[in-house]
């Protein structure tokens, strides 16, 4: 029923629903393997920095330095994040990269 990569390897939005963020917490209703639906969360703060004003897979702590930020679309974090410059610039990054459904819960890969 569901591709491989819906269940790793990132692509959490292909069997997750009602994701939205808060903060840094992404939070989403994800399907288990057996069918059923789970609320799960996640803090991207340890996984994603910012780095300049872009948005970056490494560890950080991305929201110290960002602001407004929501889901654009089914995976895309956006808001905007300071540059060195002390200058807010719009930044985003897709988290269906690393983010992913693993039996109905939310984790980085």
């Amino acid at each position: 029923m569901f591709a491989n990569q819906a269940w790793a390897l990132g692509d959490f939005s292909q069997s997750c629903y009602d994701s939205g963020i808060s903060g840094s917490t992404l939070f989403s209703t994800c399907r288990t393997i057996s069918g059923y639906l789970n609320p799960t969360q996640i803090n991207l703060n340890p996984y994603i920095e910012n780095v300049d004003g872009s948005l970056m897979w490494q560890p950080g702590n991305f929201i110290q330095t960002c602001r407004y930020t929501q889901l654009s679309g089914p995976s895309f974090l956006v808001g905007e994040c300071k540059t060195r410059d002390q200058v807010w610039v719009p930044a985003g990054i897709n988290l269906d990269e690393h983010i992913a459904n693993i039996d109905g819960t939310l984790k980085y890969e």
